[in-house]
């Protein structure tokens, strides 16, 4: 700059000095002026989608959906306040209001079978000078390497460009692993993609099949070969049990195989719903073909609207859910193939007749009939030494009579003290196996008011605590089941099968007086608590909700602390606003729904700044 004002000053005293007098000499040829040099334009022509791009990602409006976010969890942040502080300057050239995207696409011209694939990320910048000026204040380098299109940085593990665009914004900041992913998919990022049609999505991911299908289609073919190899390395030369073994394999085999030649498309999106102050998401599976076992199952799969009247649901239940009934002939083969293979298993390891029939039941009975199904859970009452350490109370109505059901529970359970199965599990176990270890199992009688059948119950107790003792590998399979430190307190499970004419109660717990309570709360006659479910889909295949409290005692839990429920209770809404969702099916889709209102993003900040080491230590790694 100071060389530049020298040369302008200099030239300016030789005009203001005037010219000295003339000297007589010989005449001076004309200057000739070189011709002016004209920049090349930048080539902003239309670019198709290459074949090999498999996903696509979008953040449709970066700001709003951000900051609306924020504003719900009363967060009084702005977009540019998450920017790392010595990023700030390149922030200030982002057009947050464009979209901001990624592509990801197959290597044409990878090494290796399976090469790694192109990933690129794209934000949308104010202009290019402006971009420019960032990264030459943030001292970043710059590198002309086309009209209109900058490489930018230096860096060990990532490669970046600054290039003019179409669309919404005029220039973008294009960023990926290596240099070959920015030039590859750079011309598609800045004049393809923004010019592609919206689905008017907030945020979208859209995984395309047909890519990976015609460079891979080949050698996923090939997998059956592998079946073969895979049965030989399984068989245990027992004729029942390595015929299901093939027919198991074999047909897994064959139906990813299917699935992948049937597959279109996989898409997830949300959206802000600002009438209604919720955040609604999607997944939808779209499928081209039926060869698959997927593809039939949702073609005999008949979603139905949610019933008008449904059992009574308690107030402040946590969970609660709803199904039609669902075609059970659809897995009637897995069903016996699971029977074969249990049955042939045991079979092989001579456990007596009567424990391998009563395991094949097990197995089959699951999936025999799908019936129509109403459930809700409760949160733990008692006031006693275990508080909130007590499992929650959930009732399942089943529409079908107790026997199938019944029966089921009493052969699971009496599994549990088989003498044969006993004698199988000790001589598989190295460590010596004292039979007081052995989970108790009790069944009985029981009456629940307002039934005129009595009730049957099934109670599991068992000492995790010297199971844990056994072995490093046994504790670390229990540690979130395990009593507190100084505790000898067992593990209970209790089941109460209900019947109800044409129907069926199951309820599951940890205190059968506790149970009995939120049984008689939801025989009541007065109206419960509404049964919410998204506004989508009018007919489902699985309808319900949650609230932050339900999912607030899984994580307390599994981390053994109180402090997150107590936070939450202290929220402004409570934990006790409704998550809801669904899923349902239509010709060759399967969709699944979920709304958040504002009012969970409000309560789950809330938790987390009050729990705050309480929460931290629950989700803590082990």
């Amino acid at each position: 700059m100071r060389f530049r004002s020298l040369v302008w000053a200099a030239a300016g005293l030789s005009v203001a000095c005037g010219p000295s007098q003339e000297a007589k000499g010989p005449p001076t040829k004309p200057t000739v002026s070189a011709p002016a040099v004209v920049e090349e334009p930048p080539d902003l022509s239309p670019v198709k989608r290459p074949a090999e791009v498999v996903v696509v990602g979008r953040v449709a409006r970066p700001r709003l959906f951000a900051e609306t976010l924020a504003k719900w969890s009363n967060l009084p942040v702005r977009i540019e306040d998450i920017i790392p502080s010595d990023a700030r300057p390149l922030a200030k050239a982002v057009l947050w209001e464009a979209p901001a995207e990624m592509v990801v696409a197959l290597d044409a011209f990878g090494e290796g079978k399976v090469p790694p694939p192109l990933v690129i990320g794209s934000i949308g910048l104010k202009s290019l000078d402006e971009a420019l000026s960032a990264a030459d204040a943030l001292s970043m380098p710059t590198r002309k390497v086309a009209p209109g299109i900058y490489r930018v940085g230096d860096f060990e593990k990532a490669s970046c460009a600054i290039s003019v665009s179409l669309g919404a914004a005029p220039a973008r900041l294009i960023c990926g692993r290596a240099n070959k992913d920015v030039d590859v998919l750079l011309p598609y990022a800045t004049r393809g993609l923004p010019s592609e049609p919206t689905s008017g999505a907030d945020l979208e991911f859209v995984l395309e099949a047909k890519p990976i299908q015609d460079r891979y289609g080949r050698d996923v073919a090939a997998l059956r070969l592998l079946a073969g190899v895979a049965v030989r390395a399984v068989a245990l030369d027992a004729p029942k049990f390595d015929r299901a073994l093939s027919d198991a394999i074999y047909g897994a085999v064959d139906e990813t195989i299917n699935v992948f030649n049937d597959l279109d498309q996989v898409r997830i999106e949300a959206r802000i719903d600002g009438a209604r102050n919720v955040l609604t998401a999607a997944s939808e599976l779209k499928l081209k073909g039926e060869t698959s076992w997927v593809a039939g199952t949702i073609a005999a799969s008949k979603p139905t609207p949610l019933p008008g009247t449904l059992p009574r649901l308690p107030p402040g239940a946590t969970l609660g859910a709803y199904n039609p009934p669902l075609p059970a002939e659809r897995y009637a083969a897995i069903s016996r193939i699971l029977g074969d293979l249990t049955e042939g298993y045991l079979e092989y390891e001579k456990v007596p007749e009567a424990t391998r029939k009563r395991a094949r039941r097990v197995t089959e009975s699951w999936l025999t009939k799908l019936p129509e199904g109403f459930a809700f859970t409760m949160s733990p009452t008692q006031k006693d030494a275990i508080g909130s350490r007590h499992a929650d109370t959930t009732v399942t109505r089943i529409s079908e009579p107790s026997a199938r059901i019944l029966g089921m529970y009493t052969d699971i359970l009496a599994l549990l003290g088989d003498a044969g199965l006993k004698k199988l599990v000790k001589q598989k176990v190295t460590m010596k196996l004292d039979d007081k270890l052995w989970p108790k199992v009790t069944k009985k009688p029981f009456k629940l008011a307002g039934f005129k059948a009595p009730a049957t119950l099934f109670e599991v107790t068992a000492d995790f605590k010297a199971w844990a003792a056994l072995d490093a590998s046994i504790e670390k399979v229990l540690k979130d089941m395990l009593p507190p430190p100084g505790s000898n307190e067992l593990k209970r499970i209790v089941v109460i099968v209900q019947p109800d004419g044409d129907s069926t109660y199951v309820l599951t717990g940890d205190d059968p007086a506790e149970m009995t309570k939120v049984m008689a709360e939801h025989r009541k006659a007065e109206p419960g608590m509404f049964f919410a479910k998204p506004a989508r889909n009018d007919k489902v295949l699985l309808a319900g909700f949650m609230t932050l409290n339900y999912i607030a005692r899984t994580i307390e839990r599994s981390g053994k602390t109180e402090g997150v429920s107590k936070a939450l209770a202290a929220a402004p809404n409570h934990g006790e606003t409704p998550i809801t969702f669904s899923t349902t099916v239509g010709p060759g889709t399967a969709r699944a729904d979920i709304e958040v209102p504002s009012a969970v993003f409000t309560d789950a900040s809330a938790a987390v700044m009050a729990a705050g080491p309480a929460l931290k230590n629950a989700l803590k790694d082990p």
